[in-house]
């Protein structure tokens, strides 16, 4: 609630909105991973609009938000197992008119987005989640509840000089990484990766279109599988803090885990290697989720609804913004727009030329030889803005080009319907 008296008191300070204007500045919520200086830099640079962020967590944004914060916020961000809270189940948000959207094209957008149901019928029930996140109306397409703008296909990182290539969430329970498998704290995640195991080897009953919503007696056996595992010592820790999966990973504590993208990147940087694993075809693919933003309420009392579909628009889904968050792992919905993407630019800048746009997206290696394949950082890279021919000792992308990456989902991650039956099932394995 702290935060919804500064929101209003930077409100009031400029302009309250209603007949005397917009208010400013722009106030903008979310996680750390999903709103940076960067991007409210860029904005403003674009609109002249200040951009006010506040860093909280997904759990922090929800409370504050439903605790009356979003009559003086404009836009929230969070990623798929938050955004249902402020958007469905407590809905506090406008959704947003494709009609609106210059950069909203069914041609350039990724058909992850716009066809789910085509696109990820391998998942089953998984795709209503997907709709339900996505869309208003999943048959008419016409407004979106939380419009995507960042995601990721995660999966395993590992040591290449400890452990073989790997391929299946079962590499965290296989006896010979015995007390060398680290695994998040994360109840939505890890549970339903478990489940992937327990279902592909015949441990479980139910199917993938359960996975990202399973019944209690299918948590039951999830987490007394992982309680065993942990009494058993497969695992070396469990980790809460991103900062916790890096180190771990780094000093060769563990040498496989359920780490982020981001941190496997990390891992490299603290000069130790670190593979991100390709997954498999099928139930144990990767894990799927994307990060968004909505417009809350109060930023049509506050007269910033163009203003944040400007933000999504024109800052999100133009030039710029795909070359800056592949830095971080993470992939755009409109990287089908090659003629921006990769070779273009607009208002917001360049896009990201082509040796990075292939090396991110079509699986090709870079211009350059890359020594150790493990401990290539793609931030330290000099991309080349030109045309080049791929090194046959050239880098490429851990887990391939995204289409395949997209074949390969075998979740898509939500925050699930017995979710308080999860969470307090949850608190007996972090006991073990």
């Amino acid at each position: 609630m702290a935060y919804g008296g500064a929101a209003a008191g930077a409100a009031l300070a400029g302009c309250i909105g209603g007949d005397d204007g917009p208010a400013r500045p722009l106030e903008w919520i979310g996680p750390d991973w999903a709103v940076s200086d960067e991007q409210a830099e860029k904005m403003e640079e674009m609109s002249d609009v200040e951009v006010n962020t506040t860093i909280a967590t997904i759990g922090d944004t929800q409370a504050q938000l439903l605790g009356g914060g979003s009559e003086n916020t404009d836009v929230f961000t969070s990623d798929t197992t938050g955004s249902g809270a402020l958007t469905r189940d407590n809905p506090v948000t406008i959704p947003m008119p494709v009609e609106d959207l210059e950069n909203w094209d069914e041609e350039q957008i990724s058909d992850l987005f716009t066809d789910p149901a085509e696109r990820l019928s391998h998942l089953g029930e998984q795709v209503d989640t997907v709709n339900q996140e996505l869309w208003v109306d999943g048959d008419t397409r016409e407004e979106i509840l939380f419009s995507p703008y960042a995601y990721n296909f995660d999966a395993m990182g590992y040591n290449p000089s400890f452990v073989d290539d790997v391929s299946l969430w079962s590499a965290q329970f296989d006896e010979q990484y015995e007390g060398e498998v680290i695994v998040g704290e994360t109840a939505a995640i890890t549970i339903p990766q478990a489940i992937m195991h327990l279902l592909d080897n015949d441990m479980i009953d139910g199917d993938i279109g359960q996975l990202n919503n399973p019944t209690q007696d299918q948590l039951d056996t999830a987490i007394d599988f992982l309680i065993e595992e942990k009494e058993a010592g497969q695992f070396r820790s469990t980790w809460e803090a991103y900062g916790e999966s890096v180190t771990l990973m780094a000093g060769e504590e563990a040498v496989i885990g359920d780490i982020w993208q981001p941190a496997a990147m990390d891992v490299r940087r603290e000069g130790t290697p670190c593979t991100y694993a390709t997954m498999s075809e099928g139930i144990q693919g990767y894990r799927y989720w994307y990060g968004g933003m909505a417009t809350l309420e109060g930023a049509r009392e506050r007269q910033n609804v163009e203003q944040v579909t400007f933000l999504y628009d024109q800052v999100h889904l133009g030039a710029w913004f795909p070359g800056f968050v592949q830095g971080r792992g993470y992939s755009v919905p409109h990287y089908e727009n090659e003629e921006l993407v990769r070779d273009g630019s607009d208002d917001s800048g360049e896009g990201m030329g082509p040796e990075y746009y292939d090396w991110a997206y079509r699986g090709e290696a870079t211009y350059e030889e890359i020594d150790e394949p493990a401990l290539f950082d793609p931030l330290d890279y000099d991309w080349s803005m030109e045309e080049g021919s791929p090194d046959s000792n050239g880098g490429t992308r851990d887990s391939g080009p995204i289409e395949e990456r997209i074949d390969r989902i075998g979740f898509f991650q939500i925050w699930p319907e017995e979710a308080d039956y999860m969470v307090s099932r949850w608190e007996d394995f972090l006991a073990a």
